[in-house]
């Protein structure tokens, strides 16, 4: 038999030709683009239902009800509640940091404010405190959560900045006893310290804005209390 008569069939090629491939692969791309679409949407319910309820009195058929969404497509991306309050716990810890910034900063200054994001809008750094205080709350009260909020937004968390600090020695902008203490040092004073900030200014006189408020905690970090 001739080359030229000789048909090739390839496994799991489209009966309908290439523009049928194709569009059998954009609409795998939108349901993987529309799945992800949804998990942050019902991550975001579920950390308003959690803030109103707490986590013992949340259910996962009203996290669904709240997203308007059935519980089987509920538990299909999210198998428990606890996977689902672990997702959110991971978002949280995701949004903190932007070490990749860092990075490419010129100076320590812009790499700590970089990394910390202290430049972000008021609306997201609220959002982080909110989530922070409820984190805190359940912590206390659930043990099975502040063993899962100690592993995502503690030691990974701790790590992370662990690493950072040590490629911040290896370039020569910083000295350091220990990285593992300075970056729990830089964890508590840029990040932690939103916990424990009042929800409105006029609650402590003088307080400055949040932005102004961690520009002043670099400026200490940086220069110290000594006078020069």
């Amino acid at each position: 038999m001739s080359s030229s008569r000789t048909k090739i069939v390839q496994m799991g090629s489209c009966p309908g030709g290439l523009d049928d491939c194709n569009e059998q692969r954009q609409r795998g791309r939108q349901k993987v683009h529309d799945e992800a679409t949804l998990k942050a949407r019902v991550v975001e319910v579920a950390f308003g239902t959690f803030q109103k309820h707490s986590y013992n009195g949340t259910t996962m058929a009203l996290v669904a009800k709240n997203a308007g969404i059935s519980k089987r497509t509920l538990y299909e991306l999210f198998p428990s509640k606890i996977e689902l309050f672990a997702e959110l716990a991971i978002r949280h810890r995701a949004n903190l940091l932007d070490v990749p910034a860092g990075r490419k900063a010129e100076t320590l200054e812009e790499a700590l404010r970089a990394v910390f994001k202290v430049d972000q809008s008021d609306e997201k750094h609220n959002q982080q405190a909110a989530e922070m205080r409820l984190f805190y709350v359940e912590a206390v009260a659930n043990e099975e959560l502040g063993m899962l909020l100690r592993k995502h937004c503690g030691s990974e968390l701790h790590d992370v900045v662990t690493a950072w600090v040590e490629d911040e020695v290896a370039k020569g902008r910083i000295v350091v006893q220990s990285s593992r203490d300075t970056a729990k040092y830089l964890l508590d004073v840029l990040i932690a310290a939103r916990l424990f900030r009042p929800k409105t200014p006029d609650m402590i006189t003088g307080l400055s804005d949040i932005r102004t408020y961690l520009n002043h905690t670099i400026q200490l970090i940086l220069n110290g209390l000594l006078p020069r």
